[in-house]
């Protein structure tokens, strides 16, 4: 499994933020994207928009700065409506994920100092039509289709990592998916999609990393 991390960026973007104080801005994550898709602006109105930017499948875009609280993606030519998103009144910097649908993107919107998702967690998004599950640690779930979950992983091994496992329960009964280990990073929150696969009709999954600065009001543990 292919696990990106992007430190040095989110960093920067860190930065970035706090320059831009009292401006709002979100960072994008796409489940997937449509053949062709080419880049999209974000937009209040039917035309115009901000500057044209790609949307990443396997890392969180650069902080957009939105219009307002309610805005929609459009792609850039042709210019089509993807998602509409309203975001929450309370907060500056958001997340959000756009699982694709029949008639265009749903959006999952994730406040980016959510105190329920925090770093060591993993958000699980279910875009199948059967029950996924499994373990990180010794942490369970089952997730049904078409939700999301935030699970918070627990019992590592000594030597630092989690015993991991993913699979489906569906009419046929129960399928494994896949057996991993993942590495105890307590500065990364991930994003795991599970997501059956067009041209294989089996259920996959796909995971991305994202880092999450220290809270420099926390002390920091010495080695």
């Amino acid at each position: 499994m292919l696990r990106l991390s992007l430190s040095i960026f989110l960093l920067l973007a860190t930065g970035l933020h706090a320059q831009d104080k009292g401006r709002t801005h979100v960072r994008f994550l796409a489940e997937r994207t449509p053949p062709n898709l080419g880049k999209v602006v974000v937009s209040n109105t039917d035309k115009g928009g901000s500057a044209p930017f790609s949307l990443p499948v396997n890392f969180l875009s650069e902080p957009v700065e939105v219009p307002s609280r309610s805005f929609v993606v459009r792609s850039q030519q042709p210019e089509v409506k993807l998602a509409s998103i309203q975001l929450p009144e309370a907060g500056d910097a958001f997340v959000v994920i756009l699982i694709l649908g029949p008639t265009g993107y749903e959006p999952i919107v994730i406040p980016a100092s959510d105190a329920s998702f925090k770093s060591g967690d993993v958000y699980f998004y279910n875009h199948t039509e059967d029950s996924v599950m499994g373990y990180v640690g010794t942490t369970k779930f089952q997730i049904p289709k078409q939700k999301g979950q935030v699970v918070k992983p627990a019992g590592p091994k000594a030597e630092k990592y989690y015993d991991v496992a993913f699979g489906v329960r569906g009419d046929g009964g129960d399928h494994l998916l896949s057996t991993t280990r993942w590495p105890v990073d307590e500065q990364s929150r991930s994003y795991v999609f599970f997501f059956k696969n067009p041209n294989t009709d089996h259920v996959e999954y796909r995971a991305v990393d994202e880092f999450i600065p220290p809270d420099p009001k926390k002390p920091q543990a010495q080695n």
